[in-house]
């Protein structure tokens, strides 16, 4: 992949663990790892559902624009390149939630970690991210702003969902 954070993150990883250890961390290798479109969770009744399977085909699509590094402990976790073609380099980090909701979570690899921890420890914790060689906030605050500008995945899996559910003479539903 060509995210020089993730690289840097995988390098490192074995070093990392102390701060990465909340996160409960699992990497993939597969950028286009099928784990998060999985099916296995829908009965037969929800397959036969035409909403479900809506939803589920907006999933996919969504998850198509995505570049997954890895499962924590909320989640699978991936680069957003969105519906524009973020570039890896740039691409801020989005989870999938066991609920099927899709959240920025910050800006940068660095970051991400960084967000895991508590506020407190944000000092210690940044200084062993940046001498790894990972981008960090100077401030903790400022980790929540690092994802402004990005497209929401969560809206764009939204808006398939009910072009879809328009496609079968439906009317939409909100967000």
């Amino acid at each position: 992949m060509q995210n020089a954070e993730l690289d840097l993150l995988r390098e490192h990883f074995a070093c990392l663990q102390d701060v990465i250890a909340p996160l409960q961390l699992t990497l993939v290798e597969d950028p286009r790892w099928e784990e998060p479109s999985s099916t296995a969770y829908l009965t037969d009744a929800d397959r036969a559902d035409p909403d479900t399977r809506g939803n589920f085909e907006a999933m996919q699509a969504t998850n198509a624009l995505i570049a997954w590094f890895g499962q924590d402990v909320e989640g699978f976790v991936g680069l957003w390149r969105g519906p524009d073609g973020i570039p890896l380099a740039t691409a801020p980090v989005v989870r999938l939630d066991s609920e099927g909701q899709y959240a920025l979570v910050a800006g940068n690899v660095g970051n991400y970690i960084a967000a895991s921890r508590d506020e407190d420890d944000f000092a210690e914790v940044r200084a062993v991210l940046v001498a790894a060689g990972l981008a960090v906030a100077d401030e903790w605050e400022d980790i929540w702003d690092t994802t402004e500008g990005f497209a929401c995945p969560n809206d764009y899996r939204h808006v398939l969902y009910n072009e879809g559910r328009a496609r079968r003479g439906l009317p939409p539903v909100e967000a």
